[in-house]
């Protein structure tokens, strides 16, 4: 399971980005294997990976991810009342 977006996850890719060889920004070699790897470990988008190196938008990809991971808490808990409700038909 991907892990949540948090800020100290976007602090330690912005610093390996940034101590990366200049690519001007594009998504090649070790960039793009940062990436992918950013990616993979979070579950995000392509596009957020790729601003999140380059440093735009964190703080509003933060907050997307963290009310996803609330909205899918608390739909797993009323499905989990739900399943109780039944039981005790």
């Amino acid at each position: 399971m991907a892990e949540l977006l948090t800020r100290a996850i976007v602090e330690e890719y912005r610093k390996r980005a940034k101590a990366l060889p200049d690519t001007a920004g594009q998504d090649i070699r070790e960039r793009r294997e940062l990436r992918i790897e950013l990616q993979n470990r979070c579950g995000i988008t392509e596009l957020q990976a790729v601003n999140i190196l380059n440093g735009f938008h964190a703080d509003s990809y933060i907050v997307s991810e963290y009310r996803k991971a609330a909205e899918n808490a608390s739909e797993k808990a009323q499905d989990h009342e739900r399943l109780g409700k039944r039981g005790k038909r």
